[in-house]
């Protein structure tokens, strides 16, 4: 079940976009529901009380609130970082103000179907991702952590530490060991570290910034292309580094 949530002001972008996803889940293995809402505060009010969702189209402009308000609600007062977001904007030039809230993709307006296809697709991958698990020995026992808590890796000495939502680990193995058996939503932005994309909080001029604060150095180059996934949608595509 993919649980779908459209967010827009406008009534006949709400249905055309529902029309496009019910009509995409008839082709589709994976059963889709959907609720619509015509105001941001209805839908923060849903998830609050209800349910959250798998993936929610979100208008920027919304008339009573802005789209850059629920999504930061959604990730810092819910502290839901599993939902994915795609913004629905008219505009250029948001691109930095959303990175924090860890989009997944931008819609920009006329909306096409191709594009609300993709972004489902892209939704059902990265869960489908995160349901896994990463597997480490320590010592004689063998350890298991769900990918989608896990916010890096850091090579310590001949040590990699594991960090995730719940605190940090150690065991013996060599980043591209530990490369080798992630999915390719973990980037190298620097020799020592691999980050989950999905963990990444904000972006500065040289460097990342994950969701625990942690600051990892990274090239311009790199931020370039770490924007450039972000823009497009491209996060399923194999880059070995960024």
């Amino acid at each position: 079940m993919l649980r779908i949530a459209i967010c827009d002001d406008s009534n006949i972008i709400c249905t055309s976009i529902e029309q496009m996803i019910l009509d995409y889940a008839k082709r589709l293995t994976v059963k889709i529901e959907v609720e619509v809402f015509s105001k941001g505060e209805d839908l923060l009010s849903y998830i609050k009380n209800e349910k959250a969702f798998d993936l929610i189209f979100l208008d920027i402009e919304l008339g009573t609130t802005t789209g850059i308000k629920v999504g930061t609600t959604i990730r810092e007062d819910f502290d839901d970082h599993i939902s994915k977001i795609v913004f629905i904007t008219s505009k250029q030039g948001y691109e930095k103000q959303l990175f924090d809230i860890q989009p997944l993709y931008f819609l920009p307006k006329p909306i096409t179907t191709n594009r609300i296809e993709k972004s489902i697709d892209l939704a059902i991958k990265l869960l489908n991702i995160e349901n896994k698990t990463f597997e480490y020995k320590k010592g004689y026992d063998i350890l298991k952590v769900n990918i989608k808590d896990i916010l890096y890796f850091e090579k310590e000495g001949r040590k990699i530490k594991i960090v995730t939502h719940t605190g940090s680990d150690y065991f013996n193995d060599t980043l591209s060991g530990v490369k080798s058996r992630v999915p390719h939503t973990f980037l190298e932005p620097h020799g020592s570290f691999l980050v989950n994309f999905e963990k990444i909080s904000r972006l500065t001029k040289n460097m990342i910034i994950m969701i625990d604060k942690k600051e990892i150095p990274v090239s311009q180059r790199n931020l370039k292309h770490l924007r450039q996934m972000v823009l497009n949608g491209e996060r399923d595509k194999k880059y070995a580094k960024l």
